[in-house]
């Protein structure tokens, strides 16, 4: 199986025929793999790319860390910890998690989060700070 990166769309003039065009470092292993096939027939995901979440100044990034880094002051507890409750608590937004050998669940890195989802650890970041009256300073880089 190859998982391709987002490709490029060829147009074919026809709603019946698609066509991509193949990045060049994907090209040896799938002309490979048709070379090996017994038959014409391919099983095809397609989905559209992610938006990857912003990051740097006035970023949802950002805003995030710096609502957490408010949190932790406000509440004397660690940046980190703050930011690991923070996540859970945006599981429901929409926040990804990975599910672990044992059937438990744990969110996943911030850094593989998209625009969407970023939004919704932000949603859930302010909702936690408005429940224990917690005043939140800054651009919410939404």
């Amino acid at each position: 199986m190859i998982n391709l990166p987002a490709v490029q769309r060829l147009r074919t003039g026809s709603h019946a025929a698609i066509s991509f065009e193949l990045p060049i470092p994907y090209r040896a292993a799938f002309w490979a793999m048709v070379e090996k096939a017994k038959t014409d027939f391919w099983n095809v995901k397609i989905s559209r790319p992610k938006m990857p979440r912003t990051t740097g100044p006035e970023s949802q990034c950002n805003c995030a860390n710096g609502y957490c880094r408010q949190i932790s002051v406000a509440t004397t507890n660690s940046f980190e910890a703050v930011k690991e409750r923070m996540k859970v608590l945006a599981i429901p937004y929409g926040y990804p998690i990975e599910t672990l050998i044992d059937g438990s669940v744990m969110p996943k890195s911030e850094s593989e989060l998209d625009t969407v989802q970023e939004h919704g650890f932000i949603k859930a970041i302010k909702q936690f700070a408005d429940e224990w009256n917690i005043r939140l300073i800054g651009d919410d880089g939404e």
